[in-house]
């Protein structure tokens, strides 16, 4: 039966995570961590309290993956999209090409 608490308690500790993970701010994805991280540690079973701590953990680090991705696929169009209104002849269609790269 202690399993089958453990196991529970560990589907309901990632649903914790999911739901963090799903914002878009930062600060709420962090929280939801801290809340699965806090939650991993009431259950008693240890094979199931390990497995909810190292799911915290991991999600923690894939959202840092995600967001670090993100950033760099941003970064990478506003480069692409500069290197292309400079490519046009110079005046107010450039400048207002290089104004919508930003």
């Amino acid at each position: 039966m202690g399993r089958v608490t453990g196991s529970l308690l560990l589907l309901i500790v990632c649903g914790l995570v999911a739901v963090g993970c799903g914002s878009s701010s930062s600060s709420s994805s962090s929280s939801a961590v801290s809340k699965c991280k806090n939650e991993a540690k009431k259950i008693s079973d240890s094979s199931a309290r390990k497995a909810a701590e190292n799911a915290c953990s991991a999600a923690s680090k894939a959202e840092t993956g995600i967001s670090t991705a993100v950033t760099s696929a941003v970064n990478a169009a506003k480069q692409q999209c500069l290197a292309v209104a400079k490519q046009l002849p110079a005046g107010s269609a450039r400048d207002a090409a290089e104004k919508a790269c930003k």
